[in-house]
């Protein structure tokens, strides 16, 4: 028997829909309230994906799952669809997977519930607060959601977005700041289904991609407080080098230091070479003053 899989209710939907000020001004029905009897089954080959729909990736395995469900139970709660266009298409509010466990399994029609009057900005923000609240969905795509609806300038600006979706302005900046990772880093982390933020923005303040993927390497394994204190004490720390490692010597006429290279890790060594190439910068220009 196929496991239970975590939904939305509709007192879910209709709290996460209502708390968005974007939804309450232009008196859209939220998800929670929709009339069931606005329903229908529409074809398939008549649906169209949302484009700002956060979930990226599809995992086949869960997905593997709620098609068993469905043929066991059938179709426990419809998809919510836009009314009509003049083009006879609907687009797709909620229920992405739901649409894709019926075309694997070779259905032409999906039970579908129809909101109307939608405009984009509402379909942005009832995909996205919807989206918010499943908890194996990565922040990565929703950073990737929230981006593609300040690129496409549905929503303002950043602060606004936050306030719209209720989340902390503090919050929405970390997931675009996430974003500012390598993509090869990115890759990564969305493979390991890593999802700490603020390993992943702590992250972002290494000097290069290699020491990035070095100590992703390790704190992936990690708590938080055991990560944020690796990536501080190794990468950030300007106490890092032990006097074995670095001997100064200091002179009426000059200061001679002396580095045990072989002691150093890459990213020490990228420290030093950083904080070498910074004082021949403040050297010339001092000689500089002095003709």
């Amino acid at each position: 028997m196929a496991k239970k899989r975590n939904r939305i209710s509709a007192e879910m939907s209709k709290t996460i829909a209502e708390s968005s000020p974007l939804i309450k001004k232009s008196k859209t029905p939220v998800l929670g309230t929709l009339d069931a009897n606005n329903s229908s089954s529409i074809p398939l080959n008549k649906l169209l994906m949302n484009p700002y729909q956060p979930r990226i990736d599809i995992n086949i395995h869960t997905l593997n799952e709620l098609i068993s469900s469905i043929e066991q139970n059938g179709l426990m709660q419809p998809i919510v669809v836009t009314e009509e266009k003049e083009n006879g298409f609907h687009t797709i509010v909620a229920g992405h997977r739901r649409y894709e466990a019926f075309k694997i399994m070779g259905k032409s029609k999906i039970p579908s519930i129809i909101m109307p009057n939608l405009l984009d900005k509402d379909l942005a923000i009832l995909s996205l607060t919807e989206n918010l609240m499943r908890e194996n969905l990565h922040p990565i795509e929703n950073a990737i959601a929230i981006k593609n609806i300040l690129d496409n300038k549905i929503v303002e600006s950043q602060n606004k977005l936050a306030e719209y979706v209720g989340l902390s302005k503090g919050y929405v900046s970390k997931l675009m700041n996430i974003l500012k990772l390598p993509t090869i880093l990115i890759e990564k982390i969305k493979m390991d289904n890593y999802k700490d933020i603020n390993i992943l923005v702590l992250l972002n303040k290494l000097n290069n991609t290699d020491q990035m993927l070095e100590a992703y390497s390790v704190v992936k394994e990690l708590s938080r407080a055991g990560a944020e204190k690796y990536i501080k004490t190794t990468y950030l720390s300007t106490e890092i080098f032990s006097e074995t490692i670095i001997n100064i010597k200091e002179s009426k006429t000059k200061i001679s230091v002396n580095i045990d290279i072989k002691k150093l890790t890459p990213s020490q060594i990228a420290l030093i070479t950083k904080e070498i190439e910074e004082l021949d910068k403040k050297i010339i220009n001092l000689s500089s003053s002095w003709n």
